[in-house]
């Protein structure tokens, strides 16, 4: 009854978190929600050099504007908007078409989300 015990504890400890990677999101479009009203809807799109391009109306739209950046650090997604002064963090998910935000600084309440668009 021993080994069974220690085959899951091995398994168990093998089990890797969810991470995002630069080179998954590069190029990539999504659309960020914030629940609140006031915080508008926006495009955004992962330029290789961690230039986030944005727009409001649509997701063909984007345009670059070096003052919104983006990174992946320790696996999660970081969107930093105006030089940093609004920032979210999205973890990986179940789900790599959306993405939850664990902390954000503008949208507060319940965070945003980003859903991926192409």
């Amino acid at each position: 009854m021993r080994r069974p015990l220690v085959l899951l504890a091995l398994v168990a400890g093998c089990a890797v978190t969810a991470r995002l990677s630069y080179a998954d999101l590069v190029g990539t479009t999504w659309r960020e929600v914030c629940p609140a009203p006031e915080i508008a809807t926006a495009f955004v799109r992962f330029d290789p050099d961690g230039v986030m391009a944005w727009s409001y109306a649509r997701p063909d739209s984007v345009r670059r504007d070096t003052v919104h950046r983006w990174a992946v650090e320790d696996g999660a997604l970081l969107l930093r908007w105006n030089f940093g002064r609004a920032t979210s963090r999205y973890p990986a998910g179940p789900n790599p078409a959306r993405l939850d935000a664990d902390s954000s600084t503008f949208c507060l309440g319940d965070r945003p989300s980003l859903e991926r668009v192409r």
